[in-house]
């Protein structure tokens, strides 16, 4: 009982040594203080689409909507957030150009994603197709979600 004990001190205090500088930075709100924030990434958003179409995003989460954007072809969108301790962390984007339009998620809790991110940038590209994600792993874009047609 006593190393279980020790084990979950130990544990403790490396979360606490960890985390402190993160539960205070930035106007920390509850969600923050009782779960910190673990790890930080960047999500960014590019427009890669073939013609010099505009593409309009707006992308959010639960805590903040991070407002709408017209970004010209080769423009990019991106913002640096951290992970919280919970686990829960999401954001989704609207994204949509002359032809088509789609909701899809950028940023959510899984290994899959974190290893193609590199476990610490996620680069999506809009493309005429539709949404891709740079595998940093492998070195390419993979095509996650196709454009539904119209607004």
């Amino acid at each position: 009982m006593s190393n279980i004990k020790q084990f979950l001190l130990a544990i403790y205090i490396s979360l606490v040594l960890t985390c402190q500088d993160r539960v205070v930075a930035r106007s920390a709100t509850m969600r923050d203080i009782i779960g910190p924030k673990i790890s930080e990434w960047q999500v960014m958003v590019v427009n890669g689409l073939a013609t010099s179409e505009t593409l309009f995003i707006h992308c959010k989460s639960k805590e903040d909507d991070l407002g709408e954007h017209n970004l010209r072809l080769g423009d990019r969108f991106s913002w640096n957030f951290g992970e919280n301790m919970l686990h829960s962390t999401l954001f989704w984007c609207y994204l949509s150009k002359d032809d088509g339009h789609m909701n899809v998620e950028v940023f959510w809790d899984d290994v899959i994603l974190f290893h193609r991110c590199g476990w610490k940038k996620c680069v999506w590209t809009a493309k005429t197709d539709g949404l891709y994600l740079w595998n940093f792993a492998n070195g390419e874009d993979l095509l996650l979600e196709k454009w539904e047609a119209g607004w």
